[in-house]
């Protein structure tokens, strides 16, 4: 049987980005080469002078020469007014790399010797600045889409007696069939149809030919009036959609050439149609929810939703190429907006649909 990728002696080349051996100053100009490629001349983040600022080595900042502006690596980032010393900042960085199912702030405390919220935030900054910086260009070729149903998972009735083991699986199991009740049985309980307001549909739309990517949509039904217009959005007009033979997809022939798998019969036709590089996605998705974060929020669903992708396009790259990738995404995007005074109580108040 061959070697899985992350067994291999290549997916551990970290090389120079050995974490545990690094200095605070070595840590500090790997984010300054991410940032600008140069550990002299960068631009002034005000004014956008670029030059040889005067450097202030003991704080780590520089002041331009034309505005008198006092900056640093991570002004205008979504680490600016960071805590945290940056060999600590990358160490997490390296962390997430090396999480196959995304990474939980509780497992990482001990690691970095934060508190919760601490980690809690940076994790979730890291994780807006992977989906803010999503490549959205329109898939070609051979598009494989379904939705997966996530969060407003409901509890187990209070009674036993009351609800049969299969009838429990149907509203506890995360799939399509958990949305309705069954016709025969007793009836949701208040609270668990208040959860169920919460339930999320993520749209994976997982381009397989002839390079993989990998974009997520929140929405909030896997009806045609919610799936077309991403799709016609995101995938182009003369690509080839495979799906499952849900009502959603009924129409996509008018498009695009569209090829259906019925999953009641066949998990993949004869003639080698089938839904299993989007499902295999969601598998993932579904352990990340349930055995390593606990629960998902729709308000930070996306976020999830695109660190998964972005975990799941890099399957097979190396660490220093996931870090190098990651540390470039991060430090290319704005102040968070969701993050930013997290622990002061300045939450997201929306939530990023499709």
């Amino acid at each position: 049987m061959a070697q899985h990728f992350s067994r291999s002696k290549r997916y551990r080349d970290l090389q120079s980005w050995d974490t545990d051996n690094m200095t605070e100053e070595q840590a500090w100009e790997k984010f300054v080469m991410a940032r600008w490629g140069s550990l002299s001349i960068m631009p002034c983040p005000r004014c956008g002078t670029v030059d040889k600022h005067y450097r202030r080595a003991t704080r780590h900042q520089w002041r331009c020469k034309h505005c008198d502006h006092v900056f640093s690596v991570t002004s205008g980032t979504p680490f600016q007014g960071r805590r945290l010393p940056f060999r600590k900042l990358l160490k997490l960085i390296r962390l997430l790399c090396n999480a196959p199912k995304g990474l939980a702030a509780n497992a990482i405390l001990g690691e970095l010797g934060v508190p919760y919220r601490t980690a809690y935030q940076n994790l979730g900054k890291i994780r807006e600045a992977i989906f803010l910086t999503q490549n959205l260009t329109p898939l070609h070729g051979v598009v494989q889409i379904d939705g997966g149903h996530f969060c407003g998972k409901p509890r187990r009735p209070q009674f036993r007696n009351k609800m049969t083991a299969a009838m429990a699986n149907h509203y506890l199991r995360n799939r399509k069939a958990s949305i309705v009740p069954p016709k025969a049985g007793i009836k949701l309980e208040p609270w668990n149809k208040e959860k169920l307001k919460n339930r999320r549909i993520v749209l994976v739309l997982r381009q397989i030919k002839p390079a993989e990517r990998i974009i997520t949509v929140i929405v909030t039904a896997e009806t045609r009036q919610h799936v077309l217009p991403v799709i016609q959005k995101y995938v182009a007009t003369d690509s080839t959609i495979q799906t499952d033979d849900g009502g959603a997809y009924s129409s996509l022939s008018a498009w695009y050439e569209h090829e259906v798998v019925r999953h009641s019969e066949t998990y993949c036709t004869p003639d080698g149609i089938h839904n299993n590089h989007a499902e295999s996605f969601f598998s993932r998705m579904r352990r990340s929810e349930y055995g390593v974060h606990h629960g998902m929020r729709p308000q930070y669903l996306a976020f999830y939703a695109a660190t998964m992708a972005w975990i799941e396009v890099h399957r097979e790259s190396a660490l220093r190429e996931k870090m190098e990738d990651l540390c470039q995404r991060i430090l290319s995007c704005d102040i968070s907006l969701a993050f930013r005074g997290y622990c002061q109580g300045r939450h997201l108040g929306f939530e990023y649909l499709g």
